[in-house]
């Protein structure tokens, strides 16, 4: 294969309503009897996985890495983004390895007055389920006062791979209990709803809220005030990117969901998967804040590279 065609082969195909959960696997032969390792990105990764691709090229030259296009019937490997709901994908796959974090902020548009209202009273977990979620009254919930406290849509996505799931399940929901509107497509579209109204709230991914270029709030976007700490507080008042991730790594917020990222394995992976796999937990791990996403702390990192280790042994055994 001349070098035209193999730079070819690498280039990300960044499929427009892709998969929540990303993928990663071994596909049949190129002509020179290498073997492809595809990738299919979740949109909130895909910027990430499109550097890991153009980097691990850079360092293997000989390694064949890109995005599965819809005519890959099988891709064994995905990355699953915890806290959304099991498909019959998911639970196909056994094993797996987590090789990062991602973070999640409540947000508001930067017409709207709700922040500033709420800089004397923040949202402590109380008054966030409040102006979240729908109350159950069959259960006793909010009987007492069935008025609303707050004037304010919410907006959340309406996919089974939306930010939605993780935020509700970490407050101890199901998605379909948050209030307000429902938002078709790609979480980035949330941004766009609270933009457009002055009523309007939501939260979403640090890539999303955040430009990943100035490392400072996205033009348009407030995030809502949370009772915490003042000295954590005082961290996302700076609406800075980097400070955000290292607070964030650093702290365990009750009121900020971090779930991680994690690449799940079927029975059987190639020499070619694992070696893109160490490459992840090592050298990748230095575009994880390039991209909003949150590193593993060392313990746990060390963890997931033994865990590779591991498998790959098992797959040689087995041979």
């Amino acid at each position: 294969m001349n070098s035209k065609l193999r730079i070819l082969s690498l280039i990300v195909l960044l499929a427009a309503g892709s998969s929540a959960n990303a993928r990663t696997a071994e596909g049949p032969a190129d002509p020179t009897g290498q073997e492809i390792v595809y990738i299919e990105g979740v949109r909130f990764v895909d910027a990430l996985l499109e550097k890991w691709i153009s980097e691990y090229s850079k360092a293997h030259p000989n390694a064949l890495v890109s995005v599965a296009g819809k005519e890959i019937k099988e891709v064994p490997i995905r990355i699953v983004s915890s806290g959304r709901p099991n498909d019959e994908a998911v639970q196909t796959q056994t094993g797996g390895i987590s090789f990062g974090k991602y973070a999640i902020l409540p947000i508001a548009g930067k017409e709207n007055t709700l922040p500033d209202e709420l800089k004397k009273k923040k949202l402590n977990e109380k008054r966030l389920k409040e102006l979240f979620f729908e109350k159950d009254y069959l259960s006793g919930d909010g009987e007492a006062d069935k008025k609303e406290k707050y004037n304010a849509t919410v907006y959340s996505g309406n996919r089974s791979y939306s930010v939605s799931h993780t935020f509700a399940g970490h407050f101890g929901y199901e998605a379909s209990s948050l209030k307000g509107k429902k938002i078709a497509g790609d979480d980035i579209y949330l941004n766009n709803a609270v933009e457009k109204d002055a009523q309007g709230v939501s939260f979403n991914h640090l890539n999303y809220i955040f430009n990943i270029e100035s490392r400072r709030l996205n033009d348009g976007i407030a995030l809502l005030p949370l009772d915490i700490k003042k000295e954590y507080a005082e961290v996302l008042d700076l609406q800075n990117l980097d400070e955000t991730i290292t607070l964030l790594e650093e702290k365990d917020i009750s009121l900020i969901p971090v779930e991680e990222l994690t690449f799940t394995l079927p029975e059987k992976v190639s020499p070619a998967t694992f070696r893109f796999l160490e490459w992840a937990l090592s050298e990748g791990q230095n575009y994880l804040h390039t991209y909003g996403f949150l590193r593993l702390d060392t313990k746990t990192l060390a963890q997931q590279q033994k865990q590779i280790s591991v498998l790959e042994t098992k797959l040689l055994a087995n041979k």
